[in-house]
């Protein structure tokens, strides 16, 4: 029995769907100070006494607490499977997307409780391998008004070939694809390590991928290291209300389509469709999609 064939068995073996249903809650304070560490690292101003939680800056907290002690994290530096991962021999993962609606305003320098349920649990077969995709659904709450309301989607995956060389992120985009229509606004940057160490550090995401090029290129299979998922739909997000002064996002649903590596530059777009809803998206340089997504707004 070959290693695919034998994990399908192993897979199969299993009700995985006995995780839907499991819950978490955590309480954590949400510091002005820890989020102008992030404002700083992406140039912006930092929030001021009494502010709110701006849009997405909540994930600073996703990982921290818990705080899990550094002997317990697996081999690719996440925190130990379970209670809220399945533990699946699916040793990859990322980020694939999520669907975030702010429901009220909620304060920084507050005390905030996270209430987390497994909602799907999921066993794909595509090109790419085996892959297991968790729904987590995600209530932030200030006393008993929920302000934030997540469904995060992640996708595991199996090992990486490690007999095959990485591809360098500069022939990734060998196949030409045709123009992307323009959009109504448009940032171009390059994410550089420094501003993926510091995402990592403020947000207390211990992800190899983001830091150590070795085990990047050696165990996971990637070609560099690859720009967080959540820091470009940050980056995404924070375009459009650059160019939307006084609108306020409602809803905001994103898919992350394909990584992104350091030093490779990134344009955050967007075009308006319509009253209230927008189209953005994150190009690489060739036009392709990184990540795709729609904000809601009044």
């Amino acid at each position: 029995m070959n290693a695919s064939a034998d994990l399908q068995s192993q897979l199969a073996a299993t009700d995985w769907t006995a995780w839907v249903g499991r819950t978490d809650r955590r309480t954590l304070r949400a510091s002005r100070d820890w989020a102008a560490l992030l404002e700083a690292s992406l140039d912006r101003a930092a929030p001021k006494e009494g502010a709110l939680i701006e849009p997405l800056r909540h994930w600073l907290w996703i990982f921290a607490p818990p705080a899990w002690p550094t002997a317990s994290l697996s081999g690719d530096g996440h925190g130990p499977r379970g209670p809220l991962v399945p533990t699946w021999p699916l040793p990859r993962r990322m980020w694939a997307g999520s669907t975030i609606e702010w429901l009220a305003p909620l304060p920084l320098d507050a005390t905030l409780e996270v209430r987390s349920t497994i909602e799907s649990v999921t066993i794909k077969s595509g090109r790419s391998g085996t892959l297991g995709f968790v729904g987590l659904r995600n209530r932030w709450y200030l006393g008993d008004t929920c302000g934030i309301d997540e469904l995060q989607m992640a996708v595991y995956r199996e090992a990486a070939d490690a007999t095959a060389p990485a591809t360098p992120a500069s022939a990734q985009a060998a196949t030409p694809v045709p123009a992307p229509p323009a959009g109504d606004w448009a940032v171009t940057s390059a994410p550089t390590e420094p501003l993926l160490f510091r995402y990592s550090a403020v947000s207390f995401n211990t992800h190899r991928i983001h830091y150590d090029h070795p085990y990047t290129t050696q165990v996971e299979g990637y070609p560099g290291l690859v720009v967080h998922g959540p820091l470009m739909g940050t980056l995404m997000l924070d375009a459009w209300r650059d160019a939307h002064p006084g609108k306020t996002p409602r809803k905001f649903e994103f898919r992350n389509l394909q990584p992104a590596f350091v030093g490779h530059a990134i344009t955050c777009g967007g075009a308006n469709l319509g009253p209230g809803h927008s189209k953005v998206w994150v190009r690489g340089a060739d036009g392709r999609e990184h990540v795709t997504g729609d904000v809601h707004f009044d």
